[in-house]
């Protein structure tokens, strides 16, 4: 069959063009160095004392963008020294995030049940981070003040550093039910930013922004700062119901000790949850 100049340029367009769609269907292997691990773990706080991360943000329908509440929370971390190695690190942390009116401090109302909405909170969560073959190995093991489940299953975390800077992104698909008790699937992605030590003041030195989407069409986004105290978080209104109305979530499980008396305890009371 003969070909006309056309075809054959054709041709070879789809041959060059080979390679490169191949070259983008293969994966991309970031190795972790312990030095990046090291910064990672560094990043999140909590190994000379108490770390603590507070978020806002919105949540929006993913029919039109439609803003259904605003979210505002706090975080707080430790690292133990003693669950510490150069390849391995356990994390306790605490945290609970509020759905607010968008233009005011105010719980907003749970359509399904008529009362204030239930907080995402957790009585307490571990961190496994375990560094394999350049790889970071991740479970997670969640208390929500009803029960414990596991997770972290799946997550890939990538590490990488410009100069004295660190970015670390990783995605999460954990288990989620709405308030009738339907199953959605839910997935996040979390990337974390430390700005260098040039940076003095420690909400502009270390952030990160959180994204989340589910099945049943909700998506929410949230900016977070790490600041040096629970007093340093900026919101007054979230400062003042946390010490009201639980103060556990004022700072984060002293060690391993208080996490295993959680464990056995089910449901966790707290005033933080509407009645």
């Amino acid at each position: 069959m003969n070909l006309t100049r056309r075809d054959g340029l054709v041709l070879a367009a789809a041959a060059a063009a080979a390679p490169i769609a191949q070259a983008a269907e293969s994966p991309i292997k970031r190795v972790v160095t312990p030095k990046l691990f090291d910064a990672w773990i560094a990043l999140r706080g909590g190994e000379d004392g108490p770390g603590y991360w507070y978020s806002e943000g919105l949540v929006r329908s993913m029919n039109g963008g439609a803003i259904d509440s605003r979210m505002l929370g706090v975080e707080t971390w430790i690292t133990p020294k003693e669950l510490r190695t150069p390849t391995s690190a356990i994390s306790i942390s605490r945290k609970v995030y509020f759905f607010l009116e968008r233009d005011k401090d105010v719980i907003i109302t749970d359509k399904a049940s008529g009362k204030p909405r239930r907080p995402s909170i957790f009585a307490y969560q571990v961190r496994w981070f375990t560094l394999v073959d350049g790889m970071i190995d991740y479970k997670v093991e969640s208390h929500d003040t009803r029960g414990t489940r596991m997770g972290g299953a799946g997550s890939v975390y990538t590490v990488t550093s410009v100069g004295d800077q660190v970015h670390v992104n990783y995605a999460v698909f954990p288990a989620q039910a709405t308030s009738d008790g339907a199953s959605v699937a839910r997935g996040e992605i979390y990337d974390y930013f430390d700005h260098g030590p040039a940076i003095k003041e420690m909400s502009q030195r270390y952030q990160s922004t959180w994204a989340s989407g589910n099945t049943a069409g909700s998506m929410a986004n949230m900016m977070a700062w790490r600041v040096p105290s629970f007093d340093a978080v900026p919101n007054e209104w979230l400062k003042a119901h946390i010490k009201k109305n639980g103060p556990l979530w004022t700072a984060p499980p002293k060690d391993m000790a208080e996490v295993e008396a959680l464990r056995k305890t089910s449901p966790v009371k707290t005033d933080l949850i509407p009645a």
